[in-house]
């Protein structure tokens, strides 16, 4: 049997869009994916409180009787390091900005076509995130990690960063204190000439950085 190299998580409570994920995961996503399927942040929290490991979460805001946002705060609790698409209706520019505030890696309009969500997929299994093109407005070419002037902690900083990890989170992971955190988070920032954590992730979408090694 050959090794499954990606495992999706997706949280929607309409089946049809389940499926949809399911099946362009499954088709497009390069050496195989496992795909595990919820319906309500009750089942999603469980899973992850279950130990079980996943490679990356597709999240909707509009859970029953839940704020996606205060979900999407659970599960970076849980598991600080996974990455989070949200797939939602929601095409608030505000709204995407408050989900990567809250440590979402990737955000995608569902009313995106069949081939911009398989490209979120695959963008997803390459470590690299997706951002709605009206949210991202240009495109920098041929700008990458390269170029710029961080050193190899802040490297680890801002991947953190891009994961959705807290400051916290981030002291806990690399064995630094908080202090230090404020101070490398303050050099990526100023390296990438962003004022925010959201600001962060779409620099680095618009760079090409990746989120993970």
């Amino acid at each position: 049997m050959p090794q499954v190299m990606f495992r999706l998580l997706i949280c929607d409570d309409h089946p049809a869009i389940r499926t949809a994920l399911r099946l362009l995961a499954c088709e497009g996503i390069p050496g195989g994916c496992e795909v595990t399927e919820c319906a309500s942040a009750e089942e999603l929290l469980a899973l992850l409180e279950q130990g079980r490991a996943f490679d990356f979460l597709t999240l909707d805001l509009q859970l029953p009787g839940r704020s996606g946002l205060d979900v999407l705060a659970e599960v970076k609790q849980l598991r600080p390091d996974l990455p989070v698409m949200v797939f939602s209706a929601d095409e608030n520019p505000e709204r995407v900005t408050e989900a990567l505030q809250a440590g979402a890696t990737s955000y995608l309009f569902k009313s995106a076509s069949e081939q911009a969500l398989a490209e979120a997929l695959r963008a997803a299994a390459a470590h690299r995130s997706t951002l709605p093109a009206p949210y991202v407005r240009a495109w920098k070419a041929g700008q990458g990690l390269d170029d710029l002037a961080l050193s190899t902690r802040q490297r680890e900083v801002l991947q953190c960063l891009l994961r959705g990890m807290s400051a916290k989170q981030i002291a806990r992971a690399l064995g630094i204190s908080d202090g230090t955190v404020k101070s490398h988070t303050v050099a990526v920032f100023r390296a990438l000439n962003v004022s925010s954590r959201a600001q962060v992730v779409l620099e680095a979408h618009r760079r090409g950085i990746p989120f993970g090694a």
